[in-house]
């Protein structure tokens, strides 16, 4: 009876906790999250954008029973995160309305890096292949797809 009462008493803990947990999720995933305060200044009306990701785990175990058929472990966690990130403006002006997007020069430049290792270790084995003898060189496929 005292072990079945502690079973739901640590099935209620984990059940506050995750409700605590969700309803911090959706209470970071409001408008006022994404659009920031307008600001206004000479007629013009500026409204920050940012993109806003939220990561949520969840865990449990349990153990081998003992000789009168008892679980004798235990587990549980769970762990979560979220970021945001500016990615644009909007400006409200006399002239109209503009978008005008917030660049994110490390994003570029790593992808830009990427890219060119990519390109290179590719290169590198089909220039490879073609003096190994087990495919095109890199000057046959050259010409396959010019001619």
């Amino acid at each position: 009876m005292i072990e079945e009462q502690s079973k739901q008493s640590s099935q209620h803990v984990v059940a506050d906790s995750v409700g605590q947990v969700l309803g911090q999720l959706a209470n970071s995933a409001r408008v006022d999250a994404v659009f920031g305060q307008p600001i206004e200044r000479d007629g013009t009306i500026i409204v920050p954008c940012a993109e806003i990701a939220v990561g949520l785990g969840m865990g449990t175990g349990s153990g081998p029973m003992d000789e009168h058929g008892r679980a004798t472990g235990s587990g549980g966690g769970g762990g979560g995160g979220s970021r945001g990130r500016p990615i644009a403006v909007i400006i409200v002006s006399r002239e109209g309305v503009r978008v005008e997007p917030v660049l994110d020069l490390t994003r570029i430049i790593l992808a830009t890096f990427t890219t060119g290792a990519f390109m290179l270790v590719w290169l590198g084995r089909l220039t490879r292949l073609g003096r190994s003898g087990k495919g095109p060189s890199f000057s046959q496929l050259k010409r396959s797809i010019e001619g």
